[in-house]
């Protein structure tokens, strides 16, 4: 009697060579719609991640300046009235 059937050698070897191929599949899918998406968002005007931050930190810095000045505007003021009265 011939065993005319396929190993689990055989086939385990089949499935792992099916998995490497599907990795490889994978990748280059990967690098197809990363290259898509970078492509389409290059027609945008858009930020990066780390240019955001520098902006909502100079933003932040702008907002207390502008606090403090106001606060001394309002001091100087109340110190004319005073002067005047």
């Amino acid at each position: 009697m011939t065993n005319n059937n396929p190993s689990m050698d055989d086939i385990a070897e089949k499935i792992a060579s099916g998995i490497r191929m599907l990795g490889g599949l994978k990748q280059g899918a990967e690098s197809q719609v990363r290259s898509i998406v970078e492509g389409a968002l290059s027609q945008f005007d858009v930020v990066t991640h780390e240019r955001m931050q520098v902006q909502e930190a100079m933003l932040a810095k702008a907002k207390n300046e502008l606090i403090t000045l106001e606060s001394r505007v309002s001091d100087l003021e109340t110190m004319i009235k005073k002067l005047t009265a």
